[in-house]
């Protein structure tokens, strides 16, 4: 019996990554500025941007910024009040004063340079865990799997898992499942941007466009509510 459900795990898994990941060459959201670098001090300020804030909101705000503070040194020192000024249409202005700070131990302590490890990168204000992984993925190329809300939302909906924490994010045995379907990626940057935007276009909080979204044979959820 248990050599049976491992057999339809692996069935369910193989065939999400092969739909998404074909899903998403053609309806990935490509044309993000950030999506289009490796820079790790392009991506930081992404990050920092998109904490909290719809994705849709961040570009002009991102371009703005690497037009004024075109490198790291420049935003380390930067203007808190222009920054804000800057910051202000996508809101939670007190981002300002953590890119600055992070910034500035960047260049005093790092030489300028984005760490890529992930104890230092914890170390630096504004950074946890999901920018820390984002970093590490986007920018470095690591194996690593960045875990959001979204992220969350679409496993547990197709893999049918559940958390017993009130914050799910918190749940450090429900990462562990999540994580163990990118064992043995050379590389999770497309497959993490294929989550996220499968997540974000198809498999919203509200209302998911279940009959269009290309997992939907095997999605636990889905299926569940069928019956």
């Amino acid at each position: 019996m248990k050599k049976h459900k491992r057999g339809d795990e692996m069935s369910q898994d193989s065939f999400f990554w092969k739909e998404l990941l074909t899903w998403y060459i053609e309806n990935g959201r490509h044309r993000f500025p950030w999506r289009n670098t490796k820079d790790p001090y392009r991506i930081l300020l992404a990050e920092f941007l998109l904490q909290q804030t719809h994705v849709r909101k961040v570009e002009d705000v991102y371009e703005q910024l690497l037009l004024k503070y075109p490198d790291i040194s420049e935003l380390a020192r930067a203007d808190t009040e222009t920054l804000k000024e800057i910051i202000a249409p996508i809101g939670l202005n007190y981002r300002a004063e953590r890119l600055i700070k992070s910034a500035e131990i960047i260049c005093s302590q790092h030489n300028g340079t984005v760490p890529n490890d992930y104890n230092e990168l914890r170390e630096l204000p504004g950074i946890g865990d999901y920018i820390a992984n984002a970093l590490l993925c986007y920018a470095f190329d690591q194996p690593v799997v960045p875990i959001d809300t979204n992220v969350i939302r679409l496993f547990t909906r197709y893999f049918g898992y559940t958390s017993r924490n009130p914050r799910p994010r918190m749940d450090k045995e429900l990462a562990a499942k999540i994580r163990a379907h990118f064992e043995g990626m050379d590389s999770t940057r497309e497959a993490n941007l294929a989550v996220l935007d499968i997540a974000g276009l198809v498999c919203t909080s509200k209302k998911p466009k279940s009959t269009e979204c290309p997992l939907f044979e095997k999605c636990c959820d889905f299926n569940s509510r069928k019956e």
